[in-house]
């Protein structure tokens, strides 16, 4: 079931409608009832692996929590200093253990379904030599709606659980609406149990007419963002891509700008469908994006797109692998040359893990680990480059603090990451590779005459563009920390409805009508 279909409207309109006419104490339970059902009508056989996640991440979970609180009995009675500390470190490794069962199954759910023909296929040759006759029969997985979201949410309750941040859920209902929330779960955002917690059970939910304002005007804009902008967007992209290898270097150019408005517009209206349908509730979720396309680095882009992944990522693969033994001792080595070399080199290491994961998450093909590298791989050269760059701005007399040095380091992130697109919104390497030599072969320009508008039509561009500048006013007043859905609400009422209407009837008149599902609910 879509977030732009019909079907989810209705729903939402009924659990609404029923959510507030039960009691308080009531409502996590309807909540619960709604997503099951939700998931059920998108994706039944999912029901499956949310269900056994659910079930197996709960059980690790109690059972570390038994683990720890029976240590922390015990080490309340011992005096011995030696003892205590024994007992805490048998206690670490019995909690790892379960750790890493929890982990295996949920972790390695999501690695099979996903990972396996990837794997299969790229151990073919070395597996022919010793047996020529071998073949890798693709196997057909079946990967349930939002597979990657709602699994990252378990390890992190998992995670949060062994190192006893949080003690562990003892409602196996409470947590089963946890990881089954259902604006959050198709494609986020990644929310941890702490934060849900509080959400679902320890605030009250009385019906507030500005929120429920605030909430539909939020999905409507997002409805926007993807049915007029994203969908419209595609439309270009894939008549570029389809027809790649004869059109100039600045068509390709073109169809990049395009594919970064289109992805940034499809994610980001799906999270605000997901975040206003949950604040239709009383529910708020986590910010996913922070107007990346205004970063000065790509440092920083990463720290404004999918937040809530790049948090976990740093949380639970950076941190550990910044402080393991294995990245202390290669510091301290370092060190004994160069201190510079022993502070940066760990960190550039441990972010070129973090985005080969990311990288990994996005696909099992070779252009998505390439894709991860290239961002993972500016990151570590900007770190171990900064006292150079650092150097030439004081030769070179830049004032940093001017408005032309700040538009460069926006225009100079942009470019490289819808570079990064050629790793990304294609098939597989050869696409890549051959869009690659196109963009860059400068005098292939007579190819023009091989394009037309016919596969989208002049006016798909104009709405595009226009709609494009509307969303750039409200990201800019954004980025200046202007509350746009205040400001409205402090308008006039004329006012207000006339923006509320356009908003409204913007989004039947102006969609496309090729309408595509969400690009984030495949993963």
């Amino acid at each position: 079931m879509d977030f732009t279909s019909t079907g989810f409207v209705l729903l939402v309109a009924a659990a609404i409608l029923v959510y507030y006419l039960l009691p308080e104490k009531k409502r996590w339970g309807w909540l619960l009832f709604v997503s099951y059902g939700f998931y059920a009508c998108a994706s039944p056989k999912g029901l499956v692996y949310l269900a056994s996640t659910t079930l197996v991440s709960y059980l690790a979970a109690r059972r570390m929590q038994q683990i720890q609180d029976a240590c922390d009995q015990e080490v309340k009675i011992l005096t011995d200093r030696t003892a205590k500390k024994e007992r805490k470190a048998t206690c670490k490794r019995k909690k790892k253990r379960v750790l890493t069962y929890g982990l295996l199954f949920c972790l390695g759910l999501l690695a099979v379904v996903k990972y396996t023909n990837f794997l299969g296929k790229n151990l073919e040759p070395l597996i022919q030599l010793a047996n020529p006759a071998y073949h890798w029969s693709i196997i057909r997985f079946f990967i349930p709606l939002g597979l990657s979201f709602y699994t990252f949410s378990v390890a992190s309750y998992l995670f949060d659980v062994y190192y006893h941040k949080y003690p562990a859920e003892t409602n196996l209902l409470h947590y089963a609406l946890y990881v089954s929330w259902f604006p959050a779960l198709v494609q986020g955002p990644i929310s941890r149990n702490n934060d849900l917690r509080h959400e679902f059970f320890e605030k009250e939910h009385p019906f507030d007419l500005k929120q429920t304002e605030f909430a539909l005007q939020r999905m409507l804009w997002g409805f926007f963002k993807k049915l007029v902008i994203a969908d419209r967007a595609a439309q270009v992209v894939t008549y570029i891509w389809d027809d790649y290898a004869t059109l100039p270097w600045y068509i390709i150019a073109f169809g990049l700008f395009m594919y970064a408005i289109q992805q940034y517009a499809d994610f980001a209206g799906g999270m605000d469908i997901a975040l206003g349908v949950s604040e239709l509730f009383g529910i708020n979720l986590k910010e996913n994006f922070r107007q990346p396309y205004f970063s000065k680095s790509i440092a920083e882009f990463w720290r404004r797109w999918h937040i809530t992944l790049g948090t976990w990522m740093k949380d639970y693969i950076f941190y550990p692998f910044a402080v393991s033994k294995t990245a202390l001792n290669l510091g301290k080595k370092l060190g004994t040359k160069s201190k510079y070399l022993g502070r940066v080199v760990p960190m550039c290491l441990g972010n070129i893990l973090v985005f080969l994961l990311v990288g990994i998450w996005h696909g099992a093909e070779w252009h998505f680990v390439w894709y991860g590298v290239f961002h993972g791989g500016i990151i570590a050269l900007s770190i171990m480059l900064e006292p150079c760059f650092k150097k030439w701005i004081t030769v070179l007399r830049i004032n940093t603090a001017s408005r032309l040095w700040l538009g460069f380091q926006i225009l100079r992130t942009f470019i490289l990451v819808n570079l990064g697109g050629l790793l990304d919104d294609v098939t597989d390497m050869k696409q890549s590779i051959g869009m690659t030599k196109q963009l860059f072969t400068f005098t292939n320009g007579s190819l023009i005459t091989n394009f037309s508008y016919q596969g989208f039509g002049k006016l798909t561009l104009v709405i595009i563009f226009l709609g494009s500048a509307v969303w750039f006013v409200v990201s800019l007043l954004k980025e200046k920390n202007v509350d746009v859905r205040e400001a409205i609400a402090r308008q006039a009422i004329p006012v207000r409805w006339i923006i509320y209407l356009a908003l409204l009837l913007s989004v039947p008149f102006l969609q496309s009508s090729h309408m595509a599902g969400f690009m984030y609910a495949q993963f």
